[in-house]
């Protein structure tokens, strides 16, 4: 972009030694209009670039995301997760739960979200 700015300053500073009153208006006007042309073309690459490092960041933020919700789980952590917690069933409203050992180990009454009585009497 800084080329074409030196190449419409030169351009300026030849049509400001123009003799001719009409020729330098008329080149005076296509002059003004091609700067606002560059103007607005400058504008919108450096809105671009800043839309390009958005999505940029934008798409690390997924890739972290998908790699957090979609994270391999290993069969060791399978049966560490099933060694932790226990299926029982609700005294009252005879649904399932899965609840950890060392919860059932701990407390005398663990509330079923369900019904919201003891589910283990």
């Amino acid at each position: 972009m800084i080329e074409i700015q030196e190449i419409l300053e030169c351009l300026k500073d030849k049509i400001n030694k123009l003799e001719n009153r009409e020729y330098k208006e008329i080149f005076g006007d296509i002059n003004a209009l091609l700067e606002g042309i560059s103007n607005k073309v400058e504008e919108t690459l450096v809105k671009q670039e800043s839309i390009e490092e958005n999505i940029q960041f934008i798409d690390e933020d997924l890739t972290d995301l998908q790699d957090e919700l979609f994270e391999e789980v290993s069969l060791e952590d399978l049966e560490d997760f099933e060694d932790e917690y226990v299926e029982i069933k609700c005294n009252k409203c005879n649904k399932p739960l899965f609840v950890e050992k060392e919860a059932l180990e701990n407390n005398k009454s663990i509330p079923c979200p369900f019904c919201n009585e003891n589910s283990i009497d």
